[in-house]
């Protein structure tokens, strides 16, 4: 196994459940309907504050 395989698997055996709403509510009312919170999953609170509350700008997350 190459050294970025062993990087890989170590990283997927990591937990890395960092949250940035963690201890918040989250709602998921506002933006219902939008393919940024349907599919993507996106709170209305994650959409405010990375979207500027347009869900339309999914695609343009890095």
């Amino acid at each position: 196994m190459s050294n970025i395989e062993e990087d890989i698997d170590r990283y997927e055996d990591d937990d890395y459940s960092y949250d940035a709403y963690e201890g918040e509510s989250r709602t998921y009312d506002e933006f219902a309907g939008s393919y940024a919170q349907d599919v993507m999953g996106y709170s209305d609170e994650e959409i405010y504050d990375a979207f500027d509350g347009e869900p339309d700008a999914y695609w343009n997350i890095d």
